[in-house]
């Protein structure tokens, strides 16, 4: 399965922060410096956890499980708001 960002959503960066706003909700939403990279990442196209997860593992030092756990939790929370949505 993939993510990808929906189109319920436009981001941008303002004083090194990723500022993201669900125009349908007129709701802003912030991302600590993890989601950051992997928002980024997601701008890029349609990934996987695998692939998120190299990116982040690349980046800190952290164990594979717990990475995967961690966007998991991230990517259903970007789910509910809208933000991200999974394709096949």
């Amino acid at each position: 399965m993939k993510y990808q960002l929906t189109s319920d959503q436009i981001s941008s960066k303002v004083a090194g922060e990723t500022v993201i706003l669900n125009h349908n909700k007129g709701a802003y939403f912030g991302l600590d410096e993890v989601g950051v990279l992997i928002w980024d990442t997601l701008e890029k196209g349609p990934q996987t956890i695998d692939s998120l997860c190299d990116v982040v593992t690349q980046t800190y030092d952290v164990d594979m499980d717990t990475c995967k756990e961690d966007i998991d939790s991230l990517l259903k929370d970007l789910i509910s708001e809208k933000l991200v949505e999974e394709i096949k």
